[in-house]
């Protein structure tokens, strides 16, 4: 078990979902844009077309600047954000897939040096030598991305991992392969917007702007119908029985998918715009249109991450960094299910124990100078911070609208639980909803964790504090 972060200011999976939004949106250009660059250089190069060269050097210095640049600085930031944010999650994936890993960066490695070699030695080799180090460079940019993808669908569907405990299955697991297609179809619709950039800067009069533009939009446009085809027909029906239950489900918060859906059709018709009247793109609407990508591209990680919910690795690990389920093949046994009998203060590293809790002088949570409110909000940060606001920390309050991730305040606000015996209530049947584990501890630690999470409500909504009391005197 390794510390929590909570986060400042802002949920630390918020970091991390909007440092992982930008690494998607760049990682994937970088792949699309060397396809496309490498079909443009193939044109050229039979068709002995010279001018399109024009265009491949400011696109190859665009990526080189802006995507290899700033996109690996984000890369790094996702490593930080996510060791953050569920320490333990990250550590089992390093630990079942290092050699995977490993391959990942020597492909990164290829990728680096692929589009460094390849903007310099524009005019310096021969075309046909400048086109294999093309092909280098898209080929190396698609296994790092392939790579990626069977990492990260292995946390929503482990597959017979579970059973075998075998890398390889958790590798080319059920999900593995329609999020290759998805992922390579929509990353040409980024790759479109990019291009429609590049080219609109090159000067009016240039033979090939207009068509340059066509043939990105019409890319974009393919890769973005292909892709609504592949969610519907092959990546949904994919996911676990649980997954799709939690897609309607308020675990999804608002607004998820009304960015997905105006990014997807504000990308449809400013392709189609573009593939219209190519001759009156301009560099800021291909930059808006990066920017509605952004959006779209937050809401969808957003979702693919909390399909998972409540669980960091799907029917393995729970998003408290607990493993609740048995793992034979490896020697794992279920940490969950030991816990609930001892109890969670004093057993686990980093979770102080309730004397130590006791013994700390000046402990006033909310003002309550209470040990057992102090316990339950050790518990809280434990048990539901990965993906709740338990405390103020999290929370940002502007222009007097409160700024938080699934306040349970809020949520116990909205469901009119006041009371820490109603809380506790409460928290006896959580494990019944499909997107939350049972309470994991003792008896006296649910109720310790009922009286904070009323302290929290109470300060963070005080006309609950008056209902409270009012229905206590009615009894």
């Amino acid at each position: 078990m390794y510390p929590f972060w909570e986060g400042l200011g802002i949920h630390s999976t918020l970091y991390l979902a909007v440092v992982s939004a930008f690494h998607v949106l760049v990682s994937h250009l970088t792949v699309a844009a060397a396809w496309f660059n490498l079909y443009l250089e193939r044109r050229a190069v039979k068709e002995r077309r010279e001018e399109l060269y024009a265009y491949l050097k400011r696109s190859a210095l665009g990526l080189l600047v802006f995507a290899y640049v700033f996109g690996a600085l984000a890369g790094v930031g996702i490593w930080q954000t996510t060791t953050s944010a569920n320490p333990r999650g990250i550590s089992t994936l390093i630990h079942n897939f290092v050699l995977f890993w490993g391959s990942e960066w020597y492909m990164f490695l290829i990728d680096v040096i692929g589009i460094i070699a390849y903007y310099y030695t524009f005019d310096r080799v021969s075309r046909q030598t400048h086109l294999r180090l093309a092909w280098i460079l898209a080929l190396g940019g698609t296994g790092t991305l392939s790579i990626i993808v069977g990492i990260l669908s292995f946390k929503l569907t482990p597959g017979l991992w579970l059973e075998t405990g075998n890398s390889l299955n958790g590798f080319f697991n059920p999900t593995f392969w329609p999020q290759v297609f998805l992922r390579f179809a929509f990353m040409f619709a980024i790759t479109a917007a990019w291009s429609v950039f590049v080219a609109a800067g090159l000067p009016k009069g240039y033979f090939d702007r207009e068509r340059i533009i066509r043939k990105a939009s019409a890319f974009g446009l393919v890769g973005l119908i292909v892709g609504v085809l592949v969610w519907l027909v092959w990546y949904e029906p994919a996911l676990p029985l649980r997954a799709k239950a939690i897609l309607p489900s308020p675990a999804i918060p608002q607004p998820t998918f009304p960015m997905i859906y105006f990014g997807l059709l504000a990308t449809f018709i400013g392709l189609l715009f573009a593939l219209i009247a190519p001759g009156r793109q301009r560099q800021f609407m291909a930059l808006g249109a990066l920017a509605i990508m952004f959006l779209a591209i937050f809401g969808a990680e957003r979702t693919r991450e909390v399909l998972r919910k409540p669980d960091i690795i799907f029917g393995y690990m729970s998003s408290n960094q607990l493993l609740f389920n048995d793992l034979p093949a490896r020697g794992i046994v279920s940490e969950e299910r030991a816990l609930a009998q001892t109890g969670m203060l004093g057993h686990l590293p980093f979770v102080p124990a309730p004397d130590a809790i006791a013994s700390t002088s000046g402990d006033m949570t909310f003002g309550i100078g209470d040990p057992e409110v102090s316990m339950g909000r050790a518990l809280a940060i434990q048990q539901c911070g990965s993906c709740h606001s338990v405390s103020d920390q999290t929370a940002l309050t502007i222009a007097g609208v409160r700024l938080d991730l699934r306040s349970q305040a809020f949520l116990l606000k909205r469901r009119n639980l006041v009371t820490a015996d109603q809380i506790d209530t409460y928290l006896k049947a959580i494990g019944g909803f499909p997107y939350m584990h049972p309470f994991v501890g003792s008896d006296a630690e649910r109720r310790a964790l009922a009286r904070y999470l009323e302290a929290f409500l109470h300060h963070t909504y005080p006309e609950t504090a008056e209902l409270a009391k009012m229905q206590s005197q009615a009894r």
